[in-house]
C-alpha cells in the first residue's frame, strides 16, 4: 500500500510545484532532505561505532561480567528457559544498557 501511497504523494507535489510556479522551491528543499538525511546517518553511524566499540573493550574486561551479574535477576524472572550458563544473558543485559543509555539505535547491532 505505501508503494502506491508514497510515489503518489511525491508526484502530486511535483505537480502543484509546476502549476503554481514553484519549482525552485521544491528543488531547494530536495537538497535540503537530502543533506539532513545523510548528517543523520553520518550521526547514527558514528554513535554506533562509539558503542560497538566500548562494548569491544567491555567484552575483553570483566565489566561485561559484572553487568551479567547485576541484571542476571531479573533476566531469569524474564526468561526463565535459558540455561544457567548461557552467553545470551550477555547479549541481553548489553542491550538493555544501550537502551537504559538512550542508545537505542546503537543497542540493534550489539554483538561481540
Amino acid at each position: 500500500m505505501l508503494n502506491i501511497v508514497w510515489p503518489l504523494f511525491i508526484i502530486i507535489s511535483i505537480i502543484f510545484a509546476i502549476l503554481s510556479g514553484n519549482i525552485g522551491e521544491l528543488n531547494k528543499s530536495i537538497f535540503e532532505s537530502t543533506n539532513t538525511a545523510v548528517n543523520l546517518c553520518i550521526t547514527l553511524v558514528g554513535t554506533m561505532c562509539l558503542w560497538n566499540g566500548i562494548m569491544q573493550i567491555a567484552s575483553q574486561t570483566s565489566a561485561m561480567e559484572k553487568i551479567t551479574n547485576f541484571f542476571k535477576p531479573v533476566m531469569r524472572l524474564l526468561f526463565p528457559k535459558l540455561k544457567k550458563d548461557s552467553k545470551v544473558y550477555q547479549e541481553i543485559s548489553m542491550n538493555v544498557v544501550a537502551n537504559v543509555l538512550g542508545l537505542g539505535n546503537a543497542a540493534t547491532p550489539l554483538r561481540y
